[in-house]
């Protein structure tokens, strides 16, 4: 054995003593070799702990959390739908609301008109108070739709069908609710010999066709008329004064809530005609309440959808939330695990190696290799 020639005692006690035979130095490069192999084996298991099975339940709580949010999106759109819905019948029966008002305020002038003591001329005071809360009540409905959709009346003078509206509870199904509106405007109209129907206006002042394809002017319709009504056949004659012959001859055809224009109550002047509006009053009264009834059921089976699919997406976003949490702290615990693990392989590495005064420069303690626990 030798020491290295150039340097002080104390520095040669520092390297310690080396093997002078070249196959005594390079002897130990085996073991060292075989520590470094063992280095990357182990971070190489590492790496592949990563993938374990803990690795592989976590992207599938990952999977599951991604389809609950596509399915709370999904449900999303059906929200909108029916929010839609809930608004529109809403609409509706807080406007039935109002026509029952002002079928109450018809049925008063009605009574009121009745009175013994009310002279004939008075009478016609009532009656015209009566046909502008009719116009009112037809108005309120003609306004009654919601983005488009009208439960209970049209804005088509012709047309005597409302609208209808559907719905889904399910964002995968093709079944559909529908909600078929009930027809509450108030109209009739007059349809004389040659089949031309003659609708009134708002206040039923004017007769005008329709259609009207040469914008016809309508009949202006005058107290002073002589109108003779049955009520039974629906027959219909109206004549100027002085006219021998009728301007508008033929039959009444009600729609909706079935109450007539008070030129067909003979103004208001006899009790019998009085006794008619008072019937036709009463019956729109009961459909009022009917279409009310049977709409605000409509509305409570919305409501519940709305609720129900409401329920669902919060349940599937709140799963979601909690599967992605769960997710990423098993993402992170393996993070720190494999970290934790590489500490405590290069600390035990490194305790291998050292100073062995007795083998010499990087002699390995092969023990010490294998007796270590991560």
């Amino acid at each position: 054995m030798s020491t290295i020639s150039g340097f002080g005692a104390d520095t040669n006690k520092f390297f310690g003593t080396l093997p002078t035979n070249p196959g005594s130095l390079f002897s130990v490069l085996p073991d060292a070799a075989a520590s470094r192999g063992l280095q990357s084996a182990v971070r190489a298991s590492s790496v592949a702990a990563r993938n374990r099975t803990a690795d592989i339940e976590t992207r599938q709580l990952q999977s599951k959390a991604r389809t609950a949010k596509r399915e709370a999106q999904d449900l999303s759109r059906i929200t909108a739908r029916l929010d839609r819905v809930v608004r529109t019948v809403e609409k509706a029966v807080e406007r039935l609301g109002e026509i029952k008002t002002n079928i109450t305020d018809m049925r008063r002038q009605v009574v009121t008109a009745k009175g013994d003591s009310v002279p004939t001329s008075e009478r016609r005071v009532f009656a015209d108070r009566f046909d502008q809360i009719l116009g009112k009540l037809n108005l309120r409905i003609k306004t009654a739709g919601f983005i488009g959709t009208n439960l209970i009346g049209t804005s088509v003078r012709d047309d005597f069908e409302p609208d209808e509206i559907t719905f889904q509870t399910k964002p995968d199904s093709l079944e559909k609710k529908t909600i078929s509106g009930l027809f509450s405007q108030n109209d009739f109209f007059i349809t004389d010999s040659n089949g031309d129907k003659f609708y009134p206006d708002i206040f039923g002042s004017i007769l005008t066709k329709f259609p009207n394809p040469n914008e016809e002017t309508g009949e202006l319709v005058s107290t002073n008329d002589t109108i003779v009504f049955d009520e039974s056949s629906g027959a219909v004659s109206m004549t100027r004064p002085g006219a021998g012959t009728p301007y508008l001859d033929g039959t009444v055809t009600r729609k909706g809530l079935g109450v007539l224009n008070t030129f067909l109550y003979n103004n208001f002047e006899d009790d019998s005609s009085l006794d008619r509006a008072l019937s036709d009053v009463d019956n729109a009264s009961s459909k009022i309440r009917f279409n009310i009834g049977f709409l605000e059921g409509e509305l409570a089976k919305a409501r519940a959808a709305q609720i129900f699919v409401e329920g669902q997406i919060k349940e599937k976003n709140k799963f979601a939330a909690g599967v992605e949490a769960q997710a990423f702290g098993d993402e992170r615990r393996a993070a720190l695990e494999a970290e934790r693990q590489d500490i405590l392989f290069s600390a035990a590495f490194q305790g291998t190696l050292g100073f062995n005064r007795q083998a010499g420069l990087l002699a390995l303690t092969g023990p010490a290799i294998f007796n270590f626990s991560v």
